[in-house]
């Protein structure tokens, strides 16, 4: 989720065609941006709450790595199966 702090303030912006939150440009001197993701205009602005509350966003979990102990080992056992049997699985 990205925030824009460059003479904006505390202010997100959400773009309804990708419906997330985006990165914008600005474009001229009204207050009309474009995402930087589609360049569509059709880009809605304010405060995180507002946003989050009125578009029904919801923060995105942080992706934790899994951690993997070194001394468990997977074995395969191979098992007795003909041919036969295998061809009708």
């Amino acid at each position: 989720m990205e925030e824009s702090k460059s003479n904006t303030g505390n202010v997100v912006f959400y773009c309804k065609d990708c419906e997330k939150i985006v990165d914008t440009n600005k474009v001229g001197s009204k207050y009309v941006y474009t995402c930087k993701l589609c360049g569509t205009k059709n880009v809605a602005f304010g405060t995180k709450k507002s946003i989050f509350s009125f578009f029904h966003v919801q923060d995105e979990p942080e992706v934790k790595p899994v951690e993997v102990s070194k001394t468990e080992e997977v074995i395969a056992i191979p098992t007795e199966s003909t041919e036969e049997e295998v061809a009708e699985k």
